[in-house]
Protein backbone atom coordinates (compact mmCIF):
# COMPACT_ATOMS: atom_id res chain seq x y z
CA UNK A 1 0.00 0.00 0.00
CA UNK A 2 1.18 3.29 -1.19
CA UNK A 3 0.94 6.64 1.38
CA UNK A 4 2.23 10.01 1.51
CA UNK A 5 2.86 12.34 4.34
CA UNK A 6 3.38 16.09 4.44
CA UNK A 7 6.64 16.95 6.61
CA UNK A 8 9.25 19.77 5.53
CA UNK A 9 13.10 20.41 5.49
CA UNK A 10 14.84 23.79 6.41
CA UNK A 11 16.51 26.63 4.21
CA UNK A 12 18.19 28.99 5.51
CA UNK A 13 14.55 30.21 7.67
CA UNK A 14 11.86 28.74 5.41
CA UNK A 15 10.69 25.50 5.61
CA UNK A 16 10.16 23.50 2.36
CA UNK A 17 7.79 20.65 2.01
CA UNK A 18 8.97 17.49 1.74
CA UNK A 19 6.27 14.86 0.76
CA UNK A 20 7.13 11.15 2.98
CA UNK A 21 5.65 8.00 0.17
CA UNK A 22 6.26 4.64 1.45
CA UNK A 23 5.04 1.90 -0.14
CA UNK A 24 5.19 -1.89 1.73
CA UNK A 25 5.63 -4.51 -0.73
CA UNK A 26 5.76 -8.08 -0.57
CA UNK A 27 9.35 -9.38 -0.48
CA UNK A 28 12.50 -10.02 2.34
CA UNK A 29 12.03 -8.02 5.02
CA UNK A 30 14.25 -5.01 3.94
CA UNK A 31 14.09 -0.74 4.51
CA UNK A 32 15.18 1.68 2.46
CA UNK A 33 15.17 5.41 1.91
CA UNK A 34 15.83 7.36 -1.11
CA UNK A 35 15.51 10.68 -2.49
CA UNK A 36 18.86 12.22 -1.38
CA UNK A 37 18.60 11.59 2.64
CA UNK A 38 21.33 12.98 5.18
CA UNK A 39 23.19 10.91 7.27
CA UNK A 40 20.68 11.62 10.31
CA UNK A 41 17.93 10.62 7.87
CA UNK A 42 19.99 7.70 6.44
CA UNK A 43 20.44 6.17 9.93
CA UNK A 44 16.70 6.75 10.74
CA UNK A 45 15.61 2.84 9.99
CA UNK A 46 16.80 1.45 13.39
CA UNK A 47 16.10 4.03 15.29
CA UNK A 48 12.12 4.21 13.91
CA UNK A 49 11.95 0.36 14.07
CA UNK A 50 12.62 0.08 17.63
CA UNK A 51 10.63 3.52 19.04
CA UNK A 52 7.82 1.63 16.86
CA UNK A 53 7.89 -1.35 18.73
CA UNK A 54 8.71 0.04 22.36
CA UNK A 55 5.64 1.86 21.72
CA UNK A 56 3.50 -1.61 21.48
CA UNK A 57 2.68 -0.56 17.75
CA UNK A 58 3.74 -3.62 14.70
CA UNK A 59 6.57 -2.84 12.39
CA UNK A 60 5.65 -4.67 9.11
CA UNK A 61 8.08 -7.52 8.53
CA UNK A 62 8.00 -6.74 4.35
CA UNK A 63 9.68 -4.42 2.25
CA UNK A 64 9.49 -0.94 3.30
CA UNK A 65 10.61 1.57 0.52
CA UNK A 66 10.75 5.39 1.24
CA UNK A 67 11.20 7.97 -1.22
CA UNK A 68 11.73 11.73 0.35
CA UNK A 69 10.67 14.10 -2.51
CA UNK A 70 11.55 16.52 -4.41
CA UNK A 71 14.59 13.95 -4.96
CA UNK A 72 17.20 16.90 -5.22
CA UNK A 73 16.55 18.61 -2.32
CA UNK A 74 19.23 17.48 0.27
CA UNK A 75 17.36 16.39 3.47
CA UNK A 76 19.04 16.82 6.61
CA UNK A 77 18.61 16.23 10.47
CA UNK A 78 16.11 13.99 12.58
CA UNK A 79 12.47 15.55 11.87
CA UNK A 80 11.85 13.41 9.62
CA UNK A 81 11.68 10.14 11.35
CA UNK A 82 8.12 11.12 12.80
CA UNK A 83 5.97 11.36 9.40
CA UNK A 84 8.25 8.19 8.20
CA UNK A 85 6.99 5.94 11.44
CA UNK A 86 3.64 7.55 11.01
CA UNK A 87 3.89 6.85 7.23
CA UNK A 88 4.93 2.91 7.64
CA UNK A 89 1.91 2.40 10.54
CA UNK A 90 -0.39 4.10 7.63
CA UNK A 91 0.89 1.80 4.77
CA UNK A 92 0.44 -1.14 7.20
CA UNK A 93 -3.13 -0.42 7.74
CA UNK A 94 -2.48 0.15 11.15
CA UNK A 95 -4.11 4.09 11.19
CA UNK A 96 -6.05 5.22 8.70
CA UNK A 97 -3.81 6.95 5.67
CA UNK A 98 -6.71 9.70 4.78
CA UNK A 99 -5.23 11.56 7.88
CA UNK A 100 -2.05 12.40 6.92
CA UNK A 101 -3.38 14.55 4.73
CA UNK A 102 -4.28 17.11 7.20
CA UNK A 103 -1.27 17.94 8.94
CA UNK A 104 2.33 18.75 7.94
CA UNK A 105 4.47 16.32 10.51
CA UNK A 106 8.22 16.94 12.13
CA UNK A 107 9.59 15.05 15.37
CA UNK A 108 12.99 13.33 16.32
CA UNK A 109 12.01 9.74 17.72
CA UNK A 110 13.65 8.07 20.66
CA UNK A 111 14.24 4.58 21.03
CA UNK A 112 11.69 4.35 23.59
CA UNK A 113 8.66 6.14 21.23
CA UNK A 114 9.70 9.94 22.70
CA UNK A 115 9.56 12.77 20.77
CA UNK A 116 12.36 15.02 20.93
CA UNK A 117 12.21 18.98 19.73
CA UNK A 118 13.04 19.49 16.35
CA UNK A 119 14.51 22.71 14.52
CA UNK A 120 12.07 25.06 12.68
CA UNK A 121 8.93 24.46 14.33
CA UNK A 122 7.86 27.75 13.38
CA UNK A 123 8.52 27.55 9.97
CA UNK A 124 6.64 24.51 10.37
CA UNK A 125 3.71 26.03 11.26
CA UNK A 126 3.96 29.12 8.84
CA UNK A 127 4.03 26.67 5.88
CA UNK A 128 1.07 25.27 7.48
CA UNK A 129 -0.73 28.73 6.66
CA UNK A 130 0.62 29.44 3.48
CA UNK A 131 -0.47 25.95 2.06
CA UNK A 132 -4.11 26.05 3.89
CA UNK A 133 -2.89 22.69 5.38
CA UNK A 134 -5.14 21.73 8.88
CA UNK A 135 -2.78 21.88 11.46
CA UNK A 136 0.65 20.56 12.72
CA UNK A 137 1.98 17.77 14.80
CA UNK A 138 4.91 19.01 16.58
CA UNK A 139 7.15 17.52 19.57
CA UNK A 140 5.24 18.73 22.86
CA UNK A 141 8.86 20.76 23.58
CA UNK A 142 8.44 22.76 20.40
CA UNK A 143 4.53 23.54 21.07
CA UNK A 144 5.03 26.90 22.31
CA UNK A 145 7.02 28.49 19.26
CA UNK A 146 4.14 26.95 16.58
CA UNK A 147 1.48 28.57 18.67
CA UNK A 148 2.99 31.70 17.99
CA UNK A 149 1.53 31.42 14.02
CA UNK A 150 -2.79 32.55 14.53
CA UNK A 151 -5.10 29.86 12.68
CA UNK A 152 -3.09 26.74 12.61
CA UNK A 153 -4.10 24.04 14.82
CA UNK A 154 -1.25 22.76 16.65
CA UNK A 155 -1.02 19.26 18.05
CA UNK A 156 1.87 19.03 20.44
CA UNK A 157 2.75 15.20 21.38
CA UNK A 158 5.40 13.90 23.85
CA UNK A 159 5.22 9.95 22.31
CA UNK A 160 4.77 8.24 18.81
CA UNK A 161 1.44 6.57 20.24
CA UNK A 162 0.52 10.35 20.82
CA UNK A 163 1.22 11.03 17.67
CA UNK A 164 -0.65 8.00 16.19
CA UNK A 165 -3.61 8.45 18.66
CA UNK A 166 -4.04 11.96 17.09
CA UNK A 167 -4.29 10.53 13.47
CA UNK A 168 -6.86 7.89 14.75
CA UNK A 169 -9.08 10.53 16.39
CA UNK A 170 -8.28 9.36 19.88
CA UNK A 171 -5.57 11.60 20.68
CA UNK A 172 -5.78 13.39 23.73
CA UNK A 173 -8.07 16.88 23.09
CA UNK A 174 -5.16 18.91 25.25
CA UNK A 175 -2.70 18.77 23.47
CA UNK A 176 -4.30 20.27 20.44
CA UNK A 177 -4.80 24.21 20.41
CA UNK A 178 -6.14 26.50 17.60
CA UNK A 179 -5.31 30.39 17.67
CA UNK A 180 -7.25 32.76 16.04
CA UNK A 181 -4.79 36.07 16.61
CA UNK A 182 -1.19 36.60 17.23
CA UNK A 183 0.09 35.48 20.59
CA UNK A 184 1.03 38.20 22.65
CA UNK A 185 5.34 38.25 24.10
CA UNK A 186 5.21 40.66 26.07
CA UNK A 187 4.24 39.49 28.79
CA UNK A 188 5.63 37.45 31.64
CA UNK A 189 9.15 37.97 33.57
CA UNK A 190 10.69 41.59 32.60
CA UNK A 191 14.20 41.39 31.27
CA UNK A 192 16.26 43.16 33.07
CA UNK A 193 18.59 45.45 31.02
CA UNK A 194 21.02 48.04 32.48
CA UNK A 195 20.12 51.28 32.94
CA UNK A 196 21.32 54.76 31.52
CA UNK A 197 21.17 56.28 34.80
CA UNK A 198 24.60 54.42 35.36
CA UNK A 199 26.33 56.45 32.67
CA UNK A 200 27.52 60.07 34.34
CA UNK A 201 28.00 62.77 31.78
CA UNK A 202 28.11 62.34 28.03
CA UNK A 203 25.62 64.01 27.08
CA UNK A 204 26.43 63.91 23.26
CA UNK A 205 26.86 60.16 23.32
CA UNK A 206 23.66 60.43 25.31
CA UNK A 207 21.38 62.35 22.43
CA UNK A 208 23.49 60.40 19.48
CA UNK A 209 21.82 56.76 21.32
CA UNK A 210 18.65 58.11 21.49
CA UNK A 211 18.27 59.48 17.98
CA UNK A 212 19.45 56.35 16.88
CA UNK A 213 16.92 54.27 19.34
CA UNK A 214 14.23 56.50 18.11
CA UNK A 215 14.74 56.07 14.40
CA UNK A 216 17.06 52.74 13.92
CA UNK A 217 19.91 54.60 12.67
CA UNK A 218 23.28 53.01 13.03
CA UNK A 219 25.62 54.70 15.17
CA UNK A 220 29.50 54.42 15.96
CA UNK A 221 31.40 55.87 18.90
CA UNK A 222 34.82 56.86 18.75
CA UNK A 223 36.77 57.15 21.59
CA UNK A 224 39.89 56.31 24.17
CA UNK A 225 39.66 53.22 25.89
CA UNK A 226 37.56 53.38 29.21
CA UNK A 227 35.63 56.40 27.98
CA UNK A 228 31.95 54.44 27.89
CA UNK A 229 31.28 53.27 24.53
CA UNK A 230 30.69 49.68 25.99
CA UNK A 231 28.61 50.76 28.84
CA UNK A 232 26.69 53.23 26.73
CA UNK A 233 25.93 50.23 24.01
CA UNK A 234 24.58 47.80 26.33
CA UNK A 235 21.92 50.33 27.46
CA UNK A 236 20.42 50.51 24.26
CA UNK A 237 18.29 47.60 24.37
CA UNK A 238 16.15 49.24 27.64
CA UNK A 239 15.49 52.53 25.61
CA UNK A 240 14.10 50.55 22.27
CA UNK A 241 9.90 49.55 22.02
CA UNK A 242 8.97 45.94 23.22
CA UNK A 243 9.21 42.99 20.63
CA UNK A 244 5.71 43.72 18.68
CA UNK A 245 3.95 39.90 17.96
CA UNK A 246 5.17 40.41 14.67
CA UNK A 247 8.89 41.06 15.12
CA UNK A 248 8.49 38.55 17.76
CA UNK A 249 7.79 36.10 14.98
CA UNK A 250 10.17 37.02 12.89
CA UNK A 251 13.09 37.06 15.09
CA UNK A 252 11.95 33.59 16.98
CA UNK A 253 12.24 31.85 12.98
CA UNK A 254 15.63 32.67 12.98
CA UNK A 255 16.67 31.01 16.43
CA UNK A 256 14.25 28.22 15.76
CA UNK A 257 15.88 27.40 12.42
CA UNK A 258 19.23 27.47 13.62
CA UNK A 259 18.45 25.58 17.29
CA UNK A 260 20.04 28.65 19.37
CA UNK A 261 18.68 29.47 22.57
CA UNK A 262 16.06 30.54 23.57
CA UNK A 263 14.86 28.01 21.25
CA UNK A 264 12.72 25.84 21.40
CA UNK A 265 10.88 28.95 23.69
CA UNK A 266 9.30 31.96 21.48
CA UNK A 267 11.94 34.98 21.86
CA UNK A 268 10.41 37.40 24.32
CA UNK A 269 13.08 40.62 24.42
CA UNK A 270 14.98 42.23 21.43
CA UNK A 271 18.39 40.35 21.49
CA UNK A 272 21.89 41.81 21.77
CA UNK A 273 24.53 40.37 20.12
CA UNK A 274 28.43 41.31 20.60
CA UNK A 275 30.20 38.69 18.91
CA UNK A 276 34.29 39.26 19.26
CA UNK A 277 36.46 40.62 16.85
CA UNK A 278 38.07 37.52 15.87
CA UNK A 279 34.92 36.12 13.92
CA UNK A 280 35.14 35.09 10.73
CA UNK A 281 32.93 36.75 7.84
CA UNK A 282 30.68 33.24 7.88
CA UNK A 283 30.06 33.53 11.62
CA UNK A 284 29.35 36.93 11.12
CA UNK A 285 27.19 37.17 7.95
CA UNK A 286 26.36 33.73 7.47
CA UNK A 287 27.56 30.73 6.07
CA UNK A 288 28.93 27.56 6.40
CA UNK A 289 27.89 23.68 4.55
CA UNK A 290 24.88 23.50 5.01
CA UNK A 291 24.76 27.45 5.54
CA UNK A 292 23.43 28.87 9.13
CA UNK A 293 22.52 32.33 10.32
CA UNK A 294 25.37 34.47 11.24
CA UNK A 295 25.42 36.94 14.19
CA UNK A 296 23.98 39.89 11.88
CA UNK A 297 20.51 37.83 12.01
CA UNK A 298 20.91 36.50 15.42
CA UNK A 299 20.87 40.18 15.99
CA UNK A 300 17.26 40.37 13.69
CA UNK A 301 14.88 43.12 15.42
CA UNK A 302 18.00 43.76 18.37
CA UNK A 303 21.00 45.35 18.51
CA UNK A 304 24.39 44.14 17.11
CA UNK A 305 26.88 45.73 18.70
CA UNK A 306 30.76 45.37 17.45
CA UNK A 307 32.96 46.60 20.26
CA UNK A 308 36.82 47.13 18.65
CA UNK A 309 35.20 47.62 15.14
CA UNK A 310 38.76 48.25 14.07
CA UNK A 311 39.72 44.63 15.17
CA UNK A 312 37.43 43.35 13.22
CA UNK A 313 38.42 41.42 9.92
CA UNK A 314 38.36 43.50 6.85
CA UNK A 315 36.11 41.12 4.62
CA UNK A 316 34.07 40.92 7.84
CA UNK A 317 33.35 44.38 8.33
CA UNK A 318 33.24 45.28 4.74
CA UNK A 319 30.73 42.65 4.63
CA UNK A 320 28.24 44.59 6.29
CA UNK A 321 27.72 47.21 3.62
CA UNK A 322 24.79 45.41 1.99
CA UNK A 323 22.79 44.47 5.12
CA UNK A 324 22.53 47.54 7.00
CA UNK A 325 20.85 48.88 3.73
CA UNK A 326 18.76 45.80 2.89
CA UNK A 327 17.52 44.08 5.94
CA UNK A 328 18.73 40.69 4.53
CA UNK A 329 21.55 38.10 3.84
CA UNK A 330 20.89 35.90 0.86
CA UNK A 331 23.65 33.00 0.03
CA UNK A 332 23.82 31.23 -3.09
CA UNK A 333 25.04 27.69 -3.35
CA UNK A 334 24.44 24.71 -5.78
CA UNK A 335 21.14 24.45 -6.59
CA UNK A 336 19.62 26.64 -3.72
CA UNK A 337 19.53 30.02 -2.40
CA UNK A 338 18.99 30.65 1.42
CA UNK A 339 18.02 33.52 3.14
CA UNK A 340 18.11 35.06 6.02
CA UNK A 341 16.54 38.50 8.01
CA UNK A 342 18.94 40.91 9.47
CA UNK A 343 17.34 43.88 10.26
CA UNK A 344 19.55 45.05 13.22
CA UNK A 345 20.45 48.36 14.76
CA UNK A 346 24.69 48.41 14.19
CA UNK A 347 26.16 50.00 17.22
CA UNK A 348 29.97 50.05 16.71
CA UNK A 349 32.61 51.54 19.15
CA UNK A 350 36.41 51.85 18.35
CA UNK A 351 39.54 53.81 19.35
CA UNK A 352 40.88 56.29 17.58
CA UNK A 353 44.39 54.89 16.87
CA UNK A 354 46.63 51.89 17.55
CA UNK A 355 47.49 52.92 20.67
CA UNK A 356 44.13 54.54 21.78
CA UNK A 357 45.58 58.08 23.34
CA UNK A 358 44.67 59.86 20.49
CA UNK A 359 41.61 62.69 21.54
CA UNK A 360 42.54 61.86 25.15
CA UNK A 361 42.50 65.30 27.10
CA UNK A 362 45.95 64.53 28.84
CA UNK A 363 47.17 60.95 27.50
CA UNK A 364 49.92 61.33 24.50
CA UNK A 365 49.42 59.96 20.98
CA UNK A 366 52.63 58.32 20.66
CA UNK A 367 51.42 56.45 17.26
CA UNK A 368 53.51 57.17 13.99
CA UNK A 369 52.01 59.17 10.87
CA UNK A 370 52.35 55.78 9.39
CA UNK A 371 50.53 54.12 11.71
CA UNK A 372 47.98 56.28 11.68
CA UNK A 373 47.43 56.16 8.35
CA UNK A 374 47.61 52.77 8.06
CA UNK A 375 44.78 52.75 10.77
CA UNK A 376 42.56 55.03 9.38
CA UNK A 377 42.08 52.74 5.83
CA UNK A 378 40.51 50.37 8.10
CA UNK A 379 37.42 52.06 7.57
CA UNK A 380 36.36 52.68 3.93
CA UNK A 381 33.57 55.34 2.35
CA UNK A 382 31.48 53.00 1.54
CA UNK A 383 31.30 51.51 5.01
CA UNK A 384 31.12 54.64 6.88
CA UNK A 385 28.85 56.44 4.18
CA UNK A 386 26.26 53.50 5.49
CA UNK A 387 26.50 54.65 8.66
CA UNK A 388 23.92 57.46 9.83
CA UNK A 389 25.73 58.61 13.23
CA UNK A 390 29.52 59.05 14.71
CA UNK A 391 30.17 60.70 17.46
CA UNK A 392 33.74 61.42 19.51
CA UNK A 393 33.51 60.21 23.15
CA UNK A 394 35.88 61.65 25.29
CA UNK A 395 37.07 60.67 28.73
CA UNK A 396 34.37 61.95 31.74
CA UNK A 397 36.43 64.21 34.28
CA UNK A 398 36.41 62.05 37.66
CA UNK A 399 34.20 64.89 39.77
CA UNK A 400 31.57 63.66 37.41
CA UNK A 401 31.10 59.79 37.98
CA UNK A 402 32.27 60.11 41.58
CA UNK A 403 30.12 62.73 42.41
CA UNK A 404 27.12 60.57 42.45
CA UNK A 405 24.97 62.38 40.18
CA UNK A 406 22.74 59.70 38.67
CA UNK A 407 22.40 60.26 35.02
CA UNK A 408 18.96 60.71 33.32
CA UNK A 409 17.09 56.96 33.73
CA UNK A 410 16.52 54.75 30.84
CA UNK A 411 12.40 54.42 31.42
CA UNK A 412 12.48 58.51 30.94
CA UNK A 413 14.24 58.09 27.36
CA UNK A 414 12.31 55.58 26.20
CA UNK A 415 9.29 57.35 26.75
CA UNK A 416 10.52 59.75 24.12
CA UNK A 417 11.42 57.18 22.08
CA UNK A 418 7.99 55.24 22.00
CA UNK A 419 6.21 58.94 21.19
CA UNK A 420 8.78 59.48 18.37
CA UNK A 421 8.07 55.93 16.94
CA UNK A 422 4.40 56.51 17.44
CA UNK A 423 4.50 59.26 14.91
CA UNK A 424 6.41 57.46 12.27
CA UNK A 425 4.37 54.73 12.49
CA UNK A 426 1.62 56.93 11.85
CA UNK A 427 2.95 58.84 8.92
CA UNK A 428 4.45 55.31 7.45
CA UNK A 429 1.16 53.44 8.01
CA UNK A 430 1.07 50.68 5.31
CA UNK A 431 4.50 50.37 4.52
CA UNK A 432 6.39 47.00 5.51
CA UNK A 433 9.69 49.64 7.20
CA UNK A 434 8.07 52.30 9.44
CA UNK A 435 11.18 54.22 10.96
CA UNK A 436 13.20 56.81 9.19
CA UNK A 437 16.48 54.59 9.15
CA UNK A 438 14.66 51.27 7.88
CA UNK A 439 12.15 53.30 5.41
CA UNK A 440 12.68 52.39 2.13
CA UNK A 441 11.96 55.59 0.47
CA UNK A 442 14.02 58.14 -1.91
CA UNK A 443 15.88 61.08 -0.67
CA UNK A 444 13.24 63.53 -1.90
CA UNK A 445 10.62 61.98 0.06
CA UNK A 446 12.56 63.19 2.71
CA UNK A 447 13.77 66.55 1.35
CA UNK A 448 10.41 67.72 1.00
CA UNK A 449 9.64 68.18 4.58
CA UNK A 450 12.88 70.77 4.97
CA UNK A 451 11.79 73.98 5.47
CA UNK A 452 13.40 76.39 3.35
CA UNK A 453 16.44 77.77 4.92
CA UNK A 454 16.82 73.97 6.23
CA UNK A 455 17.18 73.05 2.49
CA UNK A 456 19.59 75.81 1.52
CA UNK A 457 22.10 75.18 4.87
CA UNK A 458 22.11 71.39 3.31
CA UNK A 459 22.81 72.17 -0.20
CA UNK A 460 25.63 74.88 1.10
CA UNK A 461 26.95 71.85 3.38
CA UNK A 462 27.24 69.08 0.54
CA UNK A 463 28.93 71.49 -1.38
CA UNK A 464 31.66 72.36 1.30
CA UNK A 465 31.60 68.54 3.07
CA UNK A 466 31.56 66.75 -0.45
CA UNK A 467 28.47 64.67 0.96
CA UNK A 468 27.29 61.98 -1.23
CA UNK A 469 24.12 61.36 -2.10
CA UNK A 470 23.96 58.71 0.22
CA UNK A 471 25.25 61.00 2.65
CA UNK A 472 22.94 63.58 2.17
CA UNK A 473 19.95 60.80 2.42
CA UNK A 474 21.19 59.71 6.06
CA UNK A 475 21.48 63.65 6.99
CA UNK A 476 17.71 63.94 5.74
CA UNK A 477 16.48 60.57 7.49
CA UNK A 478 18.62 61.48 11.18
CA UNK A 479 17.11 65.41 11.22
CA UNK A 480 14.01 63.84 10.29
CA UNK A 481 14.19 61.89 13.29
CA UNK A 482 15.32 64.77 15.59
CA UNK A 483 12.67 66.98 13.99
CA UNK A 484 10.24 63.84 15.41
CA UNK A 485 11.85 63.61 18.59
CA UNK A 486 11.44 67.66 19.10
CA UNK A 487 7.63 67.26 18.17
CA UNK A 488 8.27 69.29 15.00
CA UNK A 489 6.07 68.63 11.62
CA UNK A 490 8.87 70.45 9.68
CA UNK A 491 12.49 69.73 9.38
CA UNK A 492 13.98 73.41 10.27
CA UNK A 493 17.44 74.58 10.11
CA UNK A 494 18.46 73.44 14.10
CA UNK A 495 17.17 69.75 13.17
CA UNK A 496 19.61 69.72 10.56
CA UNK A 497 22.78 71.79 11.64
CA UNK A 498 22.06 68.45 14.58
CA UNK A 499 22.04 65.87 11.65
CA UNK A 500 25.25 67.10 10.19
CA UNK A 501 27.57 67.51 12.90
CA UNK A 502 27.17 63.74 13.20
CA UNK A 503 28.61 63.38 9.68
CA UNK A 504 31.37 65.78 9.54
CA UNK A 505 34.86 64.67 8.03
CA UNK A 506 37.00 63.74 10.53
CA UNK A 507 34.95 62.01 13.39
CA UNK A 508 35.93 58.74 12.26
CA UNK A 509 39.43 57.54 9.82
CA UNK A 510 41.44 60.80 11.67
CA UNK A 511 42.63 60.15 14.58
CA UNK A 512 44.50 63.59 14.88
CA UNK A 513 41.19 65.23 15.21
CA UNK A 514 40.22 65.88 18.95
CA UNK A 515 36.56 65.15 20.02
CA UNK A 516 34.99 68.12 21.88
CA UNK A 517 35.05 68.68 25.73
Amino acid sequence: MLVRALSFAVLGVDAVPVEVETDISQGLPSYTIVGLPGGAVRESGDRIRAAVRNSGLPFPGRKVTINLAPADLRKDGSLLDLPIALSVLCAEGILPGEALGKWIIAGELSLDGAIRPVRGALSQALLARERAIEGVITPVANGEEARLVPGVRVAAVRTLREAAGILSGEGPGETIESREAPVTVSGGEPVRTPDLSDVSGQPVARRALEIAAAGSHALLMVGPPGCGKTMLAERMPGILPELSPSESLETTRVYSAAGEPPWPRPLTHRPFRSPHSTITAAGLLGGGNPPRPGEVSFAHGGVLFLDEFSEFRPEAREGLRQPIESGEIRISRAGHRYRFPCRFLLLAASNACPCGNSGHPKRVCRCSPREISRFSRKFSGPLLDRIDLAVAVAPVAADAWTGGTAGEPSETVRRRVLACRAVQEARYAGRIQRTNGTLRASTPEFLRDLAPEARAFLIRATERLCLSGRAVGKACRVARTIADLAGERRVCLPHVAESLQYRLPGAVGDPTRRPPT
